[in-house]
């Protein structure tokens, strides 16, 4: 399986400001684009409700780093990779593109962590699960580090 997931994305006029440049919430919000249409690329999601309970995968850190322009009409290609597989946490990585004259040029860096959790209807605290095995072995086979042993995440 390829080691890298890539998300093609057109910067629209609603993600920009009043400079024409991307909103910094954007390149966040086409992040999670990209990892949500990771997950479909599996047949499988990210987000489930269910009569019981619903799953999610939370974000419990994120980092960005802006290094280029990004305007309104610029395609811009979210290049995800699975940094890490924990039993409960999921460490990515992306790198954002853009083209430049037939060259692509590195806009942006970003790092985050997802954790898989539950929450019980009626309940307002979200409890941490193991990764379901379907997703852990399509992600396993993606990272670029063996899954790790450290307990709790």
């Amino acid at each position: 399986m390829a080691s890298e997931f890539v998300y093609t994305r057109r910067v629209e006029f609603a993600d920009t400001d009043t400079a024409n440049l991307i909103h910094f919430t954007a390149l966040l919000k086409f992040m999670e684009e990209a990892e949500h249409a990771l997950y479909r690329s599996f047949d499988l999601v990210g987000f489930r409700w269910s009569a019981e309970s619903v799953f999610g995968m939370p974000r419990v850190s994120v980092s960005c780093d802006y290094l280029g322009a990004v305007r309104y009409g610029d395609e811009v290609d979210v290049r995800l990779r699975v940094r890490e597989v924990r039993r409960k946490a999921i460490r990515y990585a992306a790198e954002f593109t853009v083209d430049r004259s037939g060259e692509r040029e590195v806009v942006a860096r970003s790092d985050w962590t997802v954790v898989c959790a539950r929450r019980e209807h009626g309940s307002r605290d979200w409890r941490g699960i193991e990764i379901p095995p379907p997703l852990r072995e399509r992600l396993q086979s993606m990272s670029a580090v063996p899954e790790s042993n450290i307990s709790g995440q």
